[in-house]
């Protein structure tokens, strides 16, 4: 357990330095600097390369989450499992290659009125694929080798310190959008090299296969599992990327770069919880493999309590600054504000659940989580559909929010029926009474002026849901926290 909550920590603390630094480029900068259309190409194109890379990694991500395990043996280079994976990911973006080459033409033809842009710059999607198809391999290989920190720092924190640089020499004109464009594909694939120099120098890359290791048994787990993770990992991309492209259909790129900007705040929400999850990855498969369901049981109950105080705290922030975020934007994002409500409601939800997503997918039951995510498309696309046309990006951010809360609550019934363990107790209840608590103390505070009203409203808001989980005795984890800093502060004085 000390793995995990170090890692965390330190997963979740560079992830956070990432958002800051995400706050600067995406909510400072971007709308000043570029038009809708030009953030909105940005996020159209990242939308389809991610979609894409869960079709052609032939759900090899899956395998790695759940059989790994099998393989793992640093004496003999884990009997060739960096091969194999390596090379059934090139055989998969061989594959979508080939789609793309009759599909381009058509992609390039339907946007050419409604997104100019985005058919202009559609030929950087097969190189923006190949790094995520690598990053994503060589992340999860990373992940499993119980080193989740690495590729988070990398994504979340390295490649945004490049973005603001090229966004500042944009902004001071030494390069044109076309030079942004080239440079921000470049800087996607810095983290992917640097990540590939780690593994090197840790001889953990081995091109050697071992075809006798993968048993007839073995051979057909793989085979399923991928099937199952090619389902799985297309529909879980349904919630961050389709809504992007539903609304580039219906309404046009600058109205995609409005939502993307506006929904950029909801997401903070999530990012404990993808440090959580990413990092538990590897404990939950050795845990299934022992079949050690108490320690799946405790993982999984501290993981809600502790996403859903964070998040709680972050969503709550976020409600009592609504009117100082859109101080700080341009007026035409002035329509967005239920985005960031109702996406950020979807999310405080999501993380409730904790782990139950990875607890369901490292399972011997993970053919449910495609049965969910199934359920999860049609859930989404069809209330996009119907609420895009009629209420334009809040309609999308409806769509996300209700495909987000039935398919959470549904695997949270499914786990909890079938192994018998759930994510919830009383603790979440005392905790929602802090947060509406908190919510209408920083409703009730006295407007300042645009910078200090972000401070002060922040820390009342911090220090208020803090120290009630705190005297209230609801998180282990956090309140060890507390007392270990509180420790250090009369150390240090």
């Amino acid at each position: 357990m000390g793995i995990v909550q170090k890692q965390t920590l330190r997963g979740t603390a560079w992830a956070y330095l990432g958002a800051g630094l995400g706050f600067v480029n995406i909510i400072l900068l971007s709308p000043k600097v570029f038009t809708t259309g030009e953030i909105g190409v940005v996020q159209v194109l990242l939308s389809f390369a991610t979609i894409l890379s869960q079709f052609s990694s032939l759900g090899f991500t899956n395998v790695i989450n759940r059989l790994f395990p099998y393989f793992r043996d640093p004496r003999e280079k884990h009997n060739g499992f960096f091969a194999l994976s390596l090379a059934i990911t090139l055989i998969g973006f061989i594959a979508a290659l080939i789609v793309m080459r009759f599909y381009t033409p058509h992609f390039v033809e339907v946007n050419m009125d409604r997104s100019p842009l985005i058919s202009e710059y559609s030929f950087y999607i097969p190189a923006l694929l190949l790094i995520t198809l690598l990053f994503n391999l060589l992340d999860n290989y990373n992940k499993v080798l119980y080193n989740a920190v690495l590729g988070t720092f990398l994504k979340e924190f390295l490649f945004r310190v490049f973005n603001f640089a090229l966004i500042c020499l944009f902004w001071i004109g030494v390069i044109d959008f076309d030079g942004y464009i080239f440079g921000y594909v470049v800087c996607q694939g810095i983290p992917l090299v640097v990540i590939v120099v780690s593994l090197v120098i840790r001889g953990e890359i081995s091109l050697k296969f071992k075809p006798g290791f993968v048993t007839p048994e073995l051979k057909k787990q793989i085979l399923m599992l991928s099937l199952f993770g090619i389902l799985t990992g297309f529909s879980s991309s349904i919630l961050t990327t389709l809504d992007k492209v539903f609304i580039n259909r219906f309404l046009g790129e600058g109205q995609v770069g409005i939502y993307a900007i506006a929904s950029y705040f909801a997401v903070l929400i999530m990012i404990p919880g993808r440090s959580v999850a990413k990092i538990s990855i590897p404990f939950l498969a050795e845990s299934w493999k022992k079949d050690d369901l108490h320690t799946i049981d405790d993982l999984y109950l501290r993981s809600s309590i502790n996403q859903y105080a964070i998040g709680l705290l972050i969503f709550i922030g976020l409600m009592v600054n609504i009117d100082n975020i859109f101080r700080l934007l341009p007026v035409e994002y002035g329509t967005s504000a239920a985005v960031i409500i109702l996406i950020g409601i979807g999310n405080v939800v999501s993380v409730s659940t904790g782990i139950n997503s990875v607890v369901l997918s490292t399972s011997a039951l993970y053919r449910y989580q495609t049965w969910l995510m199934f359920l999860l498309i049609i859930l989404f696309v069809g209330s996009s559909l119907i609420f895009i046309p009629l209420l334009g990006i809040t309609g999308g951010a409806v769509a996300s929010m209700i495909s987000n809360i039935i398919y959470n609550l549904l695997s949270v019934l499914v786990v909890g029926r079938k192994f018998g363990i759930w994510p919830y107790n009383w603790t979440h209840i005392r905790m929602t009474i802090i947060g509406l608590g908190t919510a209408l103390a920083g409703y009730f505070m006295p407007e300042l002026s645009l910078w200090s009203d972000i401070i002060v409203r922040s820390l009342l808001v911090a220090i208020l849901c803090t120290a009630g989980i705190y005297l209230w005795k609801l998180s282990d984890d956090m309140n060890l926290l507390i007392d270990q800093f509180i420790a250090r502060v009369k150390k240090w004085l």
